[in-house]
């Protein structure tokens, strides 16, 4: 009896530790220099950007280098957007770098 008074207490702590509100999450823009058309991406707020960075230029299907701008600095594929301290509704801006062809 004492063994499952104990099962019954531990899984009562577990539902507790159970965070009842899902992650944060913002609407990001992103636009591309060449055209100015501008995409919409949900994104948690603590995922790292290369994840929207891979969607853009799969959509997009942009190859070569591409730069990704967010206040006139280069974006980091590890940064967050909680670690930019990003709004709801910011913009980030696609860079192409062209071939002097």
């Amino acid at each position: 009896m004492v063994s499952s008074s104990k099962t019954i207490s531990v899984s009562r702590a577990s539902k507790k530790s159970r965070s009842p509100t899902p992650p944060k999450k913002i609407t990001v823009k992103v636009k591309t220099q060449q055209d100015g058309v501008e995409d919409v991406y949900k994104i948690n707020y603590s995922t790292q950007l290369k994840k929207l960075m891979d969607a853009c230029c799969t959509k997009r299907n942009l190859e070569g280098t591409v730069r990704f701008v967010f206040g006139q600095k280069q974006l980091n594929p590890r940064s967050t957007p909680a670690q930019l301290k990003m709004k709801d509704g910011d913009l980030i801006d696609i860079v192409t770098d062209q071939d002097g062809a």
